[in-house]
């Protein structure tokens, strides 16, 4: 029986970074993503890039004010625009508003088909339809042939133990939505301001479960945190990682398997004629 063409050995095979970044206001999301200048934010916020221009960046962005310009914005991106535009960043800054985009768009629909619907006050079904569209979304852009950043805002819960613990600002059904949307991702760092003796700020990025955060790497390159690190930089670590993986592979796949004596004896001892295979025509 032929194996299925679907299965292959496990490996990296140039899929891009899917990064998360999650933190309170002025932890400096943007001015992070923006430490690389080949960058498109599609920013909720008119004012959010701000912080980044002022730091010197050179990336570009798109104002979004709607759910349906981040649409625009993707299919934009998938017919060519990553090419045209030379990126090698799209960052949503921020999906924690771009799900309240989400929210306004279900609003209008369900006002269009009926007047007395308060705008103020979203059903039950919207709730259920703005976070199908959320998950949708993130899965659209995480399909794009370029790297794909993603900010949000930072909320407090408690688990099962009382314990305090950090997630994405990502509403519904109890935490589970932001949970699967930093499941589709291969990076979730968590942001944390920390002053030093000298009284100097510091941006750390955990990267792994510490305390009440919750980061995650699956290159297994970042460590548990890094101190005000740039994306260049986050790159940087993370395509070193990957090269030496390949080269320890390599070396691994090129050294002959070791057979001992015992066994093959066995098979030159014990070896069973082949049976011929027979069809019975008519069956």
């Amino acid at each position: 029986m032929a194996v299925p063409k679907q299965i292959k050995p496990l490996g990296y095979d140039g899929k891009y970074i899917h990064f998360l970044l999650v933190a309170g206001p002025g932890f400096g999301k943007t001015v992070m993503f923006g430490t690389e200048d080949k960058v498109l934010f599609l920013t909720t916020d008119p004012e959010g890039t701000v912080s980044a221009w002022m730091m010197g960046s050179q990336a570009q962005e798109w104002e979004c004010n709607s759910y349906d310009d981040v649409l625009k914005a993707y299919t934009y991106l998938r017919d060519g625009g990553i090419e045209e535009l030379g990126i090698t960043w799209v960052v949503i800054d921020n999906i924690s508003e771009v799900q309240e985009m989400a929210k306004q768009t279900n609003i209008k629909l369900e006002r269009a088909r009926n007047s007395n619907v308060d705008e103020f006050v979203p059903s039950l079904a919207n709730y259920q339809r703005q976070q199908n569209m959320l998950l949708a979304l993130v899965k659209q852009f995480n399909d794009l042939p370029v790297n794909v950043g993603y900010t949000a805002w930072m909320q407090r819960h408690e688990d099962e133990n009382g314990r305090e613990y950090f997630a994405p600002g990502i509403h519904g059904q109890s935490g589970q939505i932001a949970q699967m949307v930093a499941g589709y991702m291969n990076v979730v760092g968590y942001g944390q301001v920390e002053e030093d003796d000298n009284g100097v700020e510091h941006r750390i990025i955990h990267f792994a479960q510490n305390g009440p955060y919750r980061g995650k790497d699956r290159y297994n390159a970042l460590g548990a945190a890094r101190r005000d690190l740039t994306l260049p930089k986050m790159q940087q670590i993370i395509d070193k990682a990957i090269a030496e993986r390949k080269t320890a592979r390599a070396g691994a796949s090129k050294t002959p398997a070791r057979t001992s004596a015992s066994a093959t004896k066995a098979r030159t001892t014990t070896a069973t004629p082949r049976r011929r295979r027979t069809t019975q025509k008519g069956a």
